[in-house]
């Protein structure tokens, strides 16, 4: 037996990352899918913050966005019932058109200290600055919202507090949220990766961790489901925004 997982492990194909970090990668999909899917809180943003201080910084919105894109599509399918889809089709083109204006702007990417600076700026802002309260059911303004979320994601991926904070007050309830923002936010997801792939990234090299981050995504929100409205959210809230604050520091001692 311990001849054949050494000759399995032997075959693997060598990983871009350590067993370790992978371990962390993998617990961190886990806990964040069930915070997304249990109290509706910065899970995606947990998991970028975790990949800016362990990967490569050219590869953190690339797989951030495979990410989310296994985490949510689990989540939007399994609640597909509740999704309000007169909110969600303008957002969907709002999604095409956003991730469409930001392409060529990918020629200018920052290097690895600014764009480290970026992605903890960001986070420190969605974690800290109170979400501002919109109340409208105007389909024009969900697509100009979905253009400029979407363009802004291409370059820090993690804008589900933002998606969020514009369909908290729109959502009749908390499934329909939760679903709506999971369908959202997978498209905007999906439409990073294809482009993304046409600039070449190369996925391969990741493929393993991903698969590993996805199936524990996908178990996470299967656990964090079934305990959607019973856990205390004030409770988690303050401990994530300890967690993230801790992430951008590390993220901004990396570069300086």
């Amino acid at each position: 037996m311990l001849s054949q997982l050494s000759m399995i492990l032997c075959e693997m194909p060598e990983l871009p990352i350590t067993i370790d970090v992978l371990s962390l990668l993998v617990a961190t999909s886990f806990v964040a899918s069930m915070l997304t899917a249990s109290v509706g809180i910065g899970g995606g943003t947990l998991v970028l913050a975790v990949l800016v201080v362990t990967v490569p910084i050219a590869a953190v919105v690339p797989l951030h966005s495979v990410v989310q894109l296994g985490s949510n599509t689990g989540r939007a399918i399994m609640t597909r019932h509740h999704v309000a889809m007169s909110l969600f089709r303008p957002i969907l083109l709002g999604a095409i058109v956003g991730t469409l204006l930001a392409a060529p702007l990918t020629a200018f990417w920052l290097n690895e200290v600014q764009l480290t600076l970026v992605l903890a700026g960001f986070t420190l802002l969605v974690t800290w600055i109170p979400m501002p309260t919109v109340k409208t059911h105007h389909s024009h303004h969900n697509l100009l919202f979905s253009v400029g979320i979407s363009f802004v994601g291409v370059f820090v991926s993690a804008t589900g507090p933002l998606v969020a904070a514009y369909l908290r007050h729109q959502a009749t309830d908390r499934k329909v949220l939760v679903a709506t923002m999971a369908a959202s936010v997978s498209f905007m997801n999906l439409f990073r990766i294809i482009l993304f792939s046409g600039l070449g990234f190369l996925w391969s090299d990741w493929l393993i961790p991903l698969l590993a981050m996805v199936s524990a995504g996908f178990a996470g929100t299967l656990i964090g489901l079934r305990l959607l409205g019973k856990l205390p959210e004030r409770l988690f809230q303050t401990f994530l925004k300890l967690a993230l604050t801790t992430l951008a520091a590390l993220m901004i001692a990396r570069v300086l």
